[in-house]
């Protein structure tokens, strides 16, 4: 049964839903990235300090003042590479930090309209090789778009024989830009939070293309790390999860996949009793 948080939650993503536009203009997203700073980010806690970096390497840098200083968390937010943002996403990261008792990077990455990919997939993998030569163990979490650059990043890596992260957590994973799987159009009355089958984002130029590092559906997940997936039982985005849990069994990956009953797209974004589940569980899984 859900708890009444998860009920307000619901309600209040789908006042989100309706803002949602196939066709959201430049200024708008730009408008709806500072809103979401303003009303949703964080201050930064006493038990850790912050860098931000904004040469090649972008993003904001928490290091715990009693962490354990062999680990670091890479921190990929969503938004379907136009809203999201670094500031915006803090709270989530923060707590997965204090209960990983680890450093984290959550990367800035560039989004449209000010950039077009490979943009956030440059800049995904330069914050990783900076994390790799200070820390001994590289952990990810993504949410959304933010997954997916979770696994395109550790695609680009098995395919030039770089060093994989150790593990990796997902939240609501999109493995296909076409939006055409089943449940885009079956759950598209019951996600509360993401309208389904809509047009392609319009940060990638060739959408259609059968690039694993644009839709992780044509990747070849051999020799992946182990990796946790995580989704709602209504979300549009459904049927990525339940594909990518099949490629990765089928690649020999030690998966595990976790369907939360009742719930939608990246729900751990809202304080519940739910979410506190969720990522109690997801610490467990990256230690």
């Amino acid at each position: 049964m859900l708890s009444e948080q998860a009920k307000q939650a619901i309600a209040i993503a789908r006042t989100i839903k309706q803002q949602q536009s196939d066709h959201l203009k430049p200024e708008q997203v730009k408008f709806l990235r500072a809103d979401a700073d303003k009303n949703t980010g964080i201050p930064i806690p006493e038990s850790m300090t912050l860098n931000e970096l904004t040469g090649e390497v972008k993003g904001e840098y928490y290091r715990l003042n009693d962490s354990q200083k062999d680990t670091v968390l890479l921190f990929l937010h969503g938004g379907a590479y136009t809203m999201g943002s670094v500031k915006s996403r803090r709270k989530l990261c923060f707590e997965l930090l204090n209960r990983l008792n680890c450093d984290g990077f959550s990367v800035d990455y560039r989004q449209w309209p000010e950039a077009r990919h490979p943009a956030a997939q440059e800049d995904v993998v330069a914050a990783y090789n900076f994390l790799r030569e200070k820390y001994e163990h590289v952990l990810i979490f993504g949410e959304s778009a933010g997954a997916t650059l979770g696994l395109t990043l550790t695609l680009q890596l098995k395919q030039e024989n770089g060093k994989l992260p150790d593990k990796i957590a997902l939240f609501s994973p999109v493995i296909t830009q076409i939006n055409t799987v089943a449940s885009e159009y079956l759950m598209q009355e019951r996600d509360p939070m993401l309208l389904g089958a809509g047009e392609p984002v319009p940060y990638f130029d060739h959408p259609y293309a059968k690039d694993p590092l644009i839709s992780p559906i044509y990747g070849d997940f051999t020799g992946f790390p182990p990796m946790m997936i995580n989704c709602g039982s209504e979300e549009v985005k459904y049927d990525d999860s339940k594909i990518l849990n099949y490629l990765c069994q089928k690649a020999g990956v030690d998966v595990t996949w976790d369907v939360w009953q009742d719930l939608f797209h990246v729900f751990v974004l809202f304080d519940m009793p739910e979410t506190t589940r969720a990522l109690d569980k997801i610490a467990k899984f990256l230690k």
